[in-house]
């Protein structure tokens, strides 16, 4: 299908072909991983070039210690790690490089001329897999609905916040069907070689990455790259004047009156079937209950299996209860308008966290929805001052801290003994964590290290919060 999407910049630099990411055509080659962390797959294709034959290096920027587990396997199979990026020498030697989506468009701008074809780590994935798949997208809701695809339709799911498709791929096989989240980078990443996929999911379409991108129009240029790829394409009815139409709409499933409801008209589930809270989140199921339709599974099964998913960690998810106090992790929150989700999904009074590294966001809409719903505000983090203007223009006065701990303790005071503590920050975590999962793991432990009980037991740990305020 076309869609309306604004032009690219050319790529500045010469791209791998299929052909030499096949593991026959990476034996033997001096192949360099840019960029070893798990999360973005370059630890992963690393192993995988390694075990096909080749010559690993790696090039980083952060030292080995910085990267625990991608250090321990250096060590163990002998690769040499080069810190640095795009100019160091390692680079003018290789035969192949392997980028982490997260090296944005700019760093490879200034690989030499003379350099080695390049290809991001997910590509090493499409080279090899021959299954069906779906790809999910979006600014907010791919992690969950991708992981609600896979659970209709039992396949397996990776990619982005999930793990890496290589390594699904590996336990899996090289035919299983998988469900793919995709992300702006890895998309954007991937035009060289244009992957094709059965059926795709957009969730939604907000400004975000804007660090990365450069532009707004840059970062939905590349989401609306996917829906090229896709055989057939699902979205909400806000993206269809840039999707199109559903393939085949005599497959859409509806959500309407907390229910989700057939073409013909069949009640398939009741929102009460579905664990997982929010508005936002039934309606990414009815993309999903819809994805599995489309994909042949019988729609009563669909709704049957609708019960059994359960929230993924770090996304409103409740973590910590202590007496009237309650604490909720959503952290995965990185963009404004997730924050906003999560602050409709909680039932007040609440006291939430917001503020970590900047993305380029607009915070008004979110501030707006903070005074709206009489939210506690606390900021943190690079994007605390930002954050704090747009709250303090709409009449809110927050509390601004230097750490995660002393925000929990803020958010805490304000709610006198009773109410939602939510880390629902509406940026990324990188100023202060390793990511979005070590930030939440985090306000886990600190939540249960100061406010350690039970649902059903005030005693010492409320008595030692009110005697502090």
């Amino acid at each position: 299908m076309t869609t309306n999407k604004a032009p690219f910049d050319a790529l500045p630099y010469a791209t791998a072909t299929i052909d030499q990411l096949r593991p026959e055509a990476l034996a033997g080659k001096r192949v360099v991983v840019w960029g070893a962390g798990s999360h973005g797959g370059g630890l992963a294709a690393a192993r995988w070039c390694a075990d096909a034959g080749a010559r690993v290096a790696i090039l980083d920027r952060r030292p080995p210690r910085e990267l625990p587990e991608a250090m321990a396997e250096a060590g163990i199979r002998g690769w040499p790690w080069h810190l640095g990026e795009s100019r160091h020498p390692a680079v003018r030697h290789a035969d192949l490089i392997i980028v982490s989506p997260a090296i944005p468009p700019q760093a490879l701008a200034r690989l030499p001329q003379d350099a080695a074809p390049v290809a991001c780590a997910d590509a090493l994935f499409f080279a090899v897999h021959t299954g069906p798949r779906i790809a999910v997208s979006g600014t907010k809701g791919k992690s969950t609905t991708t992981s609600m695809c896979g659970r209709l339709l039992d396949w397996p799911v990776g990619g982005n916040s999930h793990e890496p498709l290589i390594e699904v791929m590996k336990r899996y096989g090289t035919g299983t069907p998988i469900a793919c989240e995709l992300s702006s980078f890895q998309i954007w990443h991937l035009r060289p070689i244009a992957p094709s996929f059965t059926l795709g999911l957009m969730t939604s379409l907000h400004r975000d990455h804007i660090d990365w991108h450069g532009s707004e129009e840059h970062y939905r240029a590349s989401k609306l790259s996917l829906l090229d790829w896709c055989d057939a394409v699902i979205t909400p009815p806000e993206l269809r004047q840039v999707s199109g139409e559903y393939a085949d709409l005599g497959s859409e499933i509806r959500y309407q009156d907390r229910r989700f409801v057939c073409h013909d008209g069949t009640v398939i589930a009741e929102r009460d079937h579905l664990s997982l809270p929010g508005e936002h989140n039934a309606v990414n199921a009815a993309l999903a209950l819809t994805a599995a339709v489309h994909m042949g599974l019988d729609p009563a099964i669909a709704g049957i299996r609708l019960s059994q998913i359960s929230p993924l960690p770090h996304r409103l998810e409740a973590v910590h209860t202590c007496g009237k106090l309650h604490f909720i992790d959503d952290s995965i929150a990185t963009t404004p308008e997730a924050a906003i989700a999560g602050l409709r999904s909680v039932d007040q009074p609440i006291a939430i966290i917001l503020g970590g590294a900047d993305k380029g966001a607009d915070y008004a809409s979110l501030a707006s929805m903070v005074a709206s719903l009489g939210a506690k505000p606390v900021c943190l983090g690079r994007t605390a001052p930002l954050i704090a203007s747009a709250l303090e223009a709409r009449g809110l006065t927050p509390v601004s801290c230097s750490n995660l701990s002393d925000a929990i303790h803020a958010a805490v005071d304000q709610l006198k003994g009773a109410g939602t503590v939510l880390l629902s920050p509406g940026c990324a975590s990188t100023d202060q964590f390793a990511d979005f999962a070590d930030r939440g793991d985090q306000f886990c432990a600190l939540a249960q290290e100061h406010w350690g009980g039970r649902t059903d037991d005030l005693s010492a740990t409320v008595e030692r919060y009110l005697d502090r305020v």
